[in-house]
């Protein structure tokens, strides 16, 4: 009977050990994700840091998303915002082109008399919510080759840049 208690508490402790060590290799495998997640993200923000920024003046910035969502223009018409050197604005809202007045001090961005064509638009384009963002918009930062606008430190909108 000796025997019997003897082999059942071997087994037992094997048991629990087998458990413990397939726990042990779990946790290293997620900890392992985590590490290599946040490697890529280092690595994306180190890229981002090392690309040599637009000029924020005199660069057609066209934009690309609003609130996060991807905006959808018509290829050979999209909606853009040009700085000059002036302090003046200019731009294409994605059916009527646009001009007004801007002040930039650091990130802080404010965009005043904006004025712009007022013909019909087709029903998809960005014209509403990218005027939305023009009155919403009080602060921006350069990143490469990118242009984020933010309120109240949220962002609202981002633009890519070109020097076309």
């Amino acid at each position: 009977m000796k025997k019997y208690w003897v082999i059942i508490t071997v087994s037992v402790c094997m048991l629990i050990a087998c458990s413990s060590q397939k726990k042990l290799n779990s946790n290293s495998n997620l900890q392992s994700k985590v590490n290599s997640d946040e490697n890529q993200q280092d690595t994306k923000l180190k890229n981002a840091g090392n690309q040599k920024d637009l000029s924020f003046e005199n660069t057609k910035w066209i934009l690309k998303s609003i609130d996060g969502n991807e905006v959808e223009m018509l290829p050979d018409k999209p909606a853009y915002i040009i700085f000059s050197d002036d302090e003046r604005i200019s731009g294409f809202l994605g059916c009527n082109g646009f001009s007004g007045s801007y002040y930039l001090s650091g990130d802080i961005l404010k965009l005043d008399n904006i004025i712009s064509t007022q013909k019909g638009c087709f029903p998809k384009n960005p014209e509403k919510l990218f005027s939305l963002v023009l009155s919403r918009v009080d602060a921006c930062v350069v990143i490469g080759s990118k242009l984020v606008f933010t309120q109240m430190g949220k962002e609202i909108a981002e633009f890519e840049g070109t020097n076309e």
